[in-house]
């Protein structure tokens, strides 16, 4: 069913009797017509260059958060042909309903990937493996994400610096961050402009409808601790918890392809290929001149690049490109029979922010009524008509950002996202043990509780992990997804973190605010943790180990860092180490993963990364002339 309909069929509904039925319909077919649409996005241009000579100034492989930013920017200079490549297709218009993203999760739109069995994590999720989602569609991971926008903080990227990658450091990326935002006048007007952005693609806006009244609750246990209330929550001070804002208008997803690729669809110069992906690199002894590409019908096209390749794939992706195209560790190439280029630790130094969803607060909301019968048509007729509603909310901008090891350091260890569950809707808190991937069991025990009792999950969020992954190829065959091994609390020390930050709740539970509403600590009935006494460290110790899993922030795979530095991959420069003519603008380039969601740190690596090859190439003219 289109879910907009042609003029002529809006004008027969508008000619039929009138009736509230009727006008109902109309007003919702009209509204849903602002939801996105495939003519909203560049169109795909793959027979065009089947017939002509494929070559371009710049090749990017990936058309996810970094590669439609790279795209707008570097089609800004007309006199440069571009090609952007995306394995996945134009994102579906229900992407952009914020209270839906669980749902999309496993989908069309998620490569779905699932990383290799591990002792000790995870042991309580479908064949023991954690899920490790991705975006697969233009837009990338910004199309099925939870939507929070935060930069992570100050430290985050003065380490950065302070590893040898020169014009690395806060003050050198915050312009980047906000290069891309366009923020609303009013918190421009409220809270200044030294970290929001005016007159830039993405729009990020607070959500109209949250959770207001238990958002209150939380804030108020905060207060009452002396912990900080950070409003804006981006800005000078990094522990405390606020209202997060999101990537939206007008209460709709923006993915970075709607930001970014929408307002140019029709540049001459932009060109698109989708459901189309990229296998290899093509090189000329160190120097990459264009990749090999798989097209939607199984057929395979070379494509040329005179000036760079540049791969914007993910953590996952981009790894598994370099090692296809023999860039990578030797030992493991050899092993899979791949001549090397360069030897270089592709794959290695993988991080993660591991998520805990094993706290639960319980409390009897005792106005509360049941869903009724029209409940879902309610909340999409709020939702389309007012931009409201229960559709209008992730439901987890309540985030909090705390020190669980050093109370009085400014830098936080440990976030809360803070999920709210009402009683009576055992869907909802199914879709997020869905999500993650948990057994039957768990799913069915969350489901019986929340018949009980409203659940409120702040869920915890391990910031800086000590452990280290690595991405190995599955075989030769790009179409094989890498062996992910995540080695997930491997260092001791994370491990004591995160239990570490049950504690932050319990002083919450104790707060006045908190008990005059009721609210308990739940322990969860795990099947593989009956052994243990509820409360006990051993329990929440075996909670962690079969409830914790990824919260799908992959990064760190191709480090950025000095020549000198035997774990680095790509340069300040994001060239890759002995490899002419290649970049890496992705997630993958982060040499220590940032203290907080990911997606808007990728974005400001590609606003960079764009600014660095203008740079360059404009030097390199420059030298020409």
């Amino acid at each position: 069913m289109e879910l907009c309909m042609n003029a002529n069929c809006v004008a027969a509904l508008s000619s039929t009797p009138g009736s509230i039925f009727t006008h109902f319909l109309q007003v919702l077919l009209a509204s849903m017509c602002t939801l996105s649409k495939n003519e909203d996005y560049p169109i795909d241009r793959t027979d065009e260059i089947l017939v002509s000579n494929r070559e371009f100034d710049f090749v990017i492989a990936g058309g996810g958060t970094a590669g439609t930013i790279l795209a707008h920017r570097l089609t800004e200079v007309m006199e440069w042909k571009v090609l952007l490549i995306e394995a996945g297709e134009d994102p579906n218009p229900i992407t952009d309903v914020p209270g839906l993203f669980m749902t999309l999760l496993g989908q069309a739109h998620d490569y779905s990937y699932k990383s290799e069995p591990q002792e000790g994590i995870c042991q309580s999720s479908k064949n023991k493996q954690c899920g490790w989602s991705k975006g697969k569609a233009l837009g990338g991971s910004s199309v099925i994400n939870a939507m929070i926008h935060l930069f992570g903080n100050e430290r985050d990227y003065d380490n950065w610096a302070s590893l040898g990658n020169k014009g690395w450091s806060y003050k050198d990326v915050l312009p980047y961050f906000k290069k891309s935002l366009n923020c609303p006048a009013e918190h421009i007007a409220k809270w200044g402009k030294k970290y929001c952005g005016i007159g830039g693609p993405m729009n990020i806006r607070n959500y109209n409808y949250s959770l207001t009244n238990i958002q209150d609750i939380i804030l108020s246990s905060v207060h009452e601790l002396g912990l900080n209330v950070l409003e804006p929550l981006t800005g000078d001070r990094f522990v405390g918890f606020g209202r997060a804002m999101g990537t939206l208008e007008n209460m709709r997803r923006v993915n970075t392809a709607k930001a970014f690729l929408s307002p140019i669809k029709d540049r001459k110069n932009l060109y698109v290929i989708k459901s189309s992906r990229v296998d290899k690199i093509l090189l000329e002894g160190h120097r990459a001149t264009g990749v090999r590409v798989t097209l939607k019908d199984g057929g395979s096209i070379d494509i040329k690049a005179s000036k760079e390749v540049i791969l914007s794939a993910g953590s996952i992706a981009s790894p598994q490109i370099m090692m296809l195209s023999g860039i990578g560790p030797k030992e493991h190439l050899t092993e899979m029979g791949i001549p090397t280029v360069a030897d270089l630790p592709v794959g290695k130094n993988l991080q993660d922010h591991i998520v805990w969803l094993g706290i639960q607060i319980a409390y009897v909301n005792e106005s509360a009524m049941p869903p009724s019968p029209t409940f879902l048509m309610d909340a999409t007729y709020e939702y389309l008509v007012h931009n409201s509603g229960e559709l209008a909310t992730a439901g987890i901008d309540l985030v909090g950002f705390v020190n669980v090891n050093d109370p009085n350091s400014v830098y936080p260890d440990i976030q809360f996202h803070f999920g709210h569950f009402p009683r009576w809707n055992p869907d909802k808190v199914g879709s997020l043990m869905s999500t993650f991937m948990f057994n039957d069991e768990l799913i069915r025990e969350a489901q019986e509780n929340i018949m009980k009792s409203d659940l409120l999950f702040p869920c915890a969020v391990l910031l800086n992990p000590k452990s280290r992954g690595v991405l190995k190829l599955r075989s030769v065959d790009p179409a094989d997804p890498v062996k992910i091994y995540a080695n997930y609390l491997t260092e001791e020390e994370d491990l004591k973190t995160l239990l570490k930050s049950v504690d932050t709740i319990k002083s919450l539970l104790n707060t006045e605010t908190m008990k005059k509403h009721g609210m308990w600590l739940r322990h969860i009935d795990i099947p593989g943790c009956r052994h243990t006494q509820p409360n006990s460290t051993e329990y929440w110790e075996c909670s962690i180990r079969h409830i914790a899993t990824s919260l799908f922030h992959a990064v760190g795979s191709v480090r950025m860092g000095p020549s000198n530095d035997p774990r680095a991959v790509v340069d300040a420069r994001l060239k890759v180490h002995g490899i002419d003519r290649l970049r890496v603008i992705d997630a993958s380039i982060m040499p220590n993963i940032v203290s907080g969601n990911t997606n808007a740190p990728t974005m400001m690596i590609a606003e960079k990364g764009a600014d660095m090859i203008k740079e360059d190439w404009e030097t390199r003219v420059h030298v020409e002339l």
